[in-house]
């Protein structure tokens, strides 16, 4: 199969570009990407060409840039060129060479890209890529390697092999540039390149064909569990940027752990296996994760959200002399006394607030947050209940320290959410109340 046959196959079988758009083509100079843009051209695409200057190789950079535009000009074939300092932008944002160098490609290719962005990526690459992943540690997702589109990012060469590039490049008699840093094994891809993948050839002569076989059984593995992950976390979201946690914890791990790295960029927190576990961790048992610096996974029975810089709110105590309005972590407490008051049935809902016998209150009061040993029997309950218990199952993790209380010399007489003590709830004796209201 001729190599246009087949990029243009790999085209239209991952839905790279449709009639009418235009296509940004990575130029290098080096053997991938004259390729690539003759290929595009060949096969009748709006193709223009950028070209990166990385000021990494003095000279030879320059050569390369010379050699684009001849390229760019023989094919009629608009181009630009850009030149980055990458040094600077690895030192200022502690990036390896390899790492700052393609996020700033990228950033350049966005900026003139009036479309589509192609870029050079072969089945080499991929095969590289998934080796140097899986020495790292990897999941699915890492195995597949690079993607065939991602965005308006297409890779129109993702299943040619280096080899039937050169090969295309000899039987049209069209020369390319070398990029020296790719001869040496000083970055981890090169040593790949020169030193794993040909032991790996010498173990199956047949190795970038096996390798595509299984690579294209993974990719639709892979994306059939990206489908049902983004199912997953839109059902699970609410528009707070919060999630379901009943959801969350009834779906497979393979879904869930995809849905919840889906949770961490939504939340602009850098992905990695150690915070997606940490994060199921807290998901499936409650609690929170202090995932990076101030910022917080929180999880109840309810729902699990990202919270930065309120985990915990700092210990309250105030003595209050009703009656009295007091501001309390974003709400106001407001405490009031009638007299004359007569008990009949029904009486907690024909008043507004909760409503406790003033004469048997013991002692002063005091407004707080919880505490660790808190317990209180409600109202109408035959039993004592922890704070502790009531909370966890009933209140947001990250409420749960701002939920009024207030105390007399004797305990707990009141539970923001919950209501009064049974100790002091109003009778057929009760004469005079003190009326509690959150506003």
């Amino acid at each position: 199969m001729k190599i246009t046959d087949k990029v243009y196959k790999t085209i239209k079988k991952y839905d790279m570009l449709k009639d009418g758009d235009t296509v940004l083509a990575g130029l290098s100079g080096g053997a991938d990407s004259v390729c690539l843009l003759l290929c595009l051209k060949e096969l009748g695409y709006d193709v223009s060409a950028i070209h990166v200057n990385h000021n990494i190789r003095g000279e030879e950079a320059l050569r390369d840039v010379r050699f684009c535009e001849k390229l760019c000009e023989k094919l009629g074939v608009d181009l630009h060129v850009s030149s980055i300092d990458v040094f600077s932008y690895c030192e200022s944002n502690h990036l390896s060479v390899e790492e700052g160098a393609r996020e700033l490609r990228y950033k350049e290719f966005s900026l003139y890209s009036k479309g589509k962005i192609a870029t050079a990526h072969n089945i080499n690459d991929c095969l590289e890529t998934t080796v140097f992943n899986l020495a790292r540690g990897t999941g699915l997702k890492g195995l597949v390697s690079i993607p065939p589109k991602r965005g308006d990012i297409i890779r129109p060469l993702i299943e040619v092999t280096r080899f039937e590039i050169e090969e295309y490049l000899n039987s049209v008699g069209q020369g390319f540039v070398t990029d020296s840093t790719n001869l040496t094994d000083e970055y981890t891809r090169n040593k790949i390149r020169h030193n794993v993948i040909p032991i790996l050839i010498s173990l199956n002569s047949s190795l970038y064909s096996s390798y595509q076989a299984t690579r294209s059984f993974l990719y639709d593995d892979n994306d059939y569990l990206e489908t049902k992950a983004r199912e997953l976390f839109d059902l699970s979201s609410t528009d707070k940027k919060t999630y379901d946690t009943h959801i969350l914890r009834n779906a497979h791990n393979a879904v869930s752990s995809r849905a919840v790295m889906m949770m961490l960029e939504e939340n602009n927190i850098e992905v990695s296996s150690y915070r997606i576990r940490k994060t199921l961790e807290v998901i499936k048992t409650g609690g929170k994760y202090n995932i990076s610096g101030n910022t917080y996974v929180l999880a109840d029975d309810k729902c699990v959200r990202i919270s930065a810089g309120h985990v915990k709110a700092e210990n309250y105590t105030k003595q209050i002399i009703p009656p009295c309005r007091v501001p309390f972590f974003g709400k106001e407490l407001v405490i009031e006394i009638s007299h004359g008051f007569k008990y009949y049935k029904g009486v907690y809902k024909d008043h507004d607030g909760h409503i406790a016998d003033l004469h048997k209150i013991s002692g002063a009061l005091t407004l707080r947050n919880r505490r660790d040993g808190d317990r209180i029997r409600l109202a109408g309950r035959e039993f004592t209940s922890r704070l502790k218990t009531l909370f966890n199952e009933n209140i947001p993790l990250n409420e749960r320290d701002r939920k009024a209380i207030i105390t007399d010399d004797s305990g707990l007489i009141y539970v923001e959410g919950f209501g009064i003590c049974e100790r002091v709830k109003v009778d057929e004796n009760t004469r005079d109340i003190l009326i509690i209201k959150i506003s």
